[in-house]
């Protein structure tokens, strides 16, 4: 269900976001009501973050401007002593920037927001706190859609010597007959000071990790068909964030209609590239100047 934005709003949306106990939106830790440790509703997620009226279960909320606002991901993580819920949003281009476009053209991405709660009152009503909110940690996805979420693969984690959790959220996205595997990685920084460059979360780019052509190959009548995907490994590199190593398994191409499996050889490093803020393969890092 698509939720629009209107006017006239206002008491209907102050008794909504009073029952999950936000005062105003202020952001100085306002509570909301949970009636245990339970992830927010993704609806409750998308009324705080854009101040709107959105039903609990809502996925999506179209904004004022013609933005659509849809949520993405959600992970309860565990750091410091402190457990948060942290919850990822993307937003479209408004209807200006989409008039007379028929279809979005592959290089159009779409903005990523966050919103992270933390457990502050647990057993009470209400037990969560709003610990961040920010509307733009990045763009990520092609033809103004994201990464999606493969939800048969868990998250992985990886905490940093200095304090900050990597998060590595799993994604298999269709386009042309070809599912794309990897993961989304997310870096999150509690304990950034409002003088500190960055985000409390920031997006660091796509780790690729398989393939799978099956929809396309029509059973090899087609082409060959591959199928391929990666086990991820932190190692510590040169800088505080870590390298992420992956072990590849299944089969590619090996020359026009040939097939081979895949080896050690086939392995592949991801390095965090200071300069682009993300991660991008050990090959390339090394071809650029």
């Amino acid at each position: 269900m698509k939720c629009r934005f209107g006017k006239g709003l206002g008491d209907s949306l102050g008794k909504t976001l009073a029952g999950w106990g936000v005062a105003g939106l202020a952001l100085a830790l306002p509570l909301l009501a949970q009636a245990g440790p339970a992830p927010i509703p993704p609806g409750a997620v998308l009324a705080v973050m854009q101040n709107v009226e959105v039903p609990d279960q809502d996925e999506e909320v179209e904004l004022q401007d013609g933005v659509t606002a849809t949520f993405w991901y959600g992970q309860e993580l565990d750091l410091d002593g402190k457990h948060y819920y942290a919850t990822f949003v993307w937003h479209t281009r408004d209807s200006a920037a989409r008039q007379g476009e028929d279809f979005a053209a592959p290089e159009v991405q779409v903005r990523l927001a966050d919103a992270t709660f933390e457990l502050t009152h647990p057993g009470q009503t209400p037990a969560y706190s709003i610990r961040s909110i920010e509307r733009k940690i990045g763009f990520f996805g092609g033809r103004e859609k994201p990464e999606e979420v493969d939800s048969k693969r868990q998250a992985v984690q990886h905490r940093t010597a200095d304090g900050r959790l990597l998060l590595a959220v799993p994604t298999a996205t269709f386009d042309d007959g070809v599912v794309t595997k990897g993961y989304t990685m997310l870096l999150f920084n509690p304990n950034k000071k409002p003088e500190d460059d960055g985000w409390v979360w920031s997006y660091l780019g796509q780790v690729r990790t398989g393939e799978d052509n099956s929809a396309a190959c029509d059973e090899g009548a087609v082409m060959p068909c591959i199928g391929s995907d990666g086990e991820l490994n932190f190692v510590a590199g040169q800088g505080p964030l870590p390298q992420v190593q992956v072990k590849v398994s299944g089969t590619t191409f090996q020359g026009p209609g040939k097939i081979r499996s895949l080896a050690a050889a086939d392995n592949l490093t991801y390095v965090y590239d200071s300069k682009t803020q993300q991660y991008t393969s050990q090959e390339l890092a090394v071809r650029q100047p």
